[in-house]
C-alpha cells in the first residue's frame, strides 16, 4: 500500500504536565489504528529535555483521516471535546504532509 498523506504534530506541555501530555497525544492515532484501514503506520515520540510530544500518523489518503474526524466518533476519539487539552498542553502545531520520499518497511535484500 502506497503512502498517499502523513499527519505530524508537534506539541510542548505546561510545566509538570508532560506525562499527561504523552497520555492525550498517544490516545487518538491508537485508536484510528484499531478503528481505520487506511492507518499505515503510526509513532509517538517523546522529547523530554524539549517538554514536547511528536505524533506522525501514515495514512493511504488524506480522505481516511479527515472523513473520519468529520463523524461525531471522530471528533470524540480525537480528543476534540477533551477539557483536559486546555490545562495539559502549551502550544500545538500540525503538519499535513504529502509524502514525496521514504520507507515504512524494512529495506528489501
Amino acid at each position: 500500500m502506497d503512502a498517499g498523506y502523513t499527519f505530524v504534530s508537534v506539541s510542548t506541555a505546561k510545566p509538570g504536565r508532560l506525562d499527561d501530555l504523552i497520555r492525550i497525544a498517544s490516545r487518538p492515532s491508537k485508536i484510528m489504528d484499531e478503528k481505520l484501514d487506511g492507518v499505515i503506520a503510526r509513532q509517538v515520540g517523546v522529547d523530554r529535555e524539549r517538554n514536547s510530544v511528536v505524533v506522525w500518523v501514515t495514512f493511504d489518503s488524506r480522505d481516511t483521516l479527515y472523513g473520519y474526524l468529520e463523524t461525531e466518533s471522530g471528533k470524540d476519539d480525537h480528543g476534540e471535546n477533551d477539557p483536559e487539552m486546555n490545562d495539559i498542553i502549551e502550544t500545538f502545531v500540525m503538519y499535513d504532509l504529502d509524502p514525496v520520499a521514504g520507507r515504512l518497511g524494512p529495506r528489501k535484500a
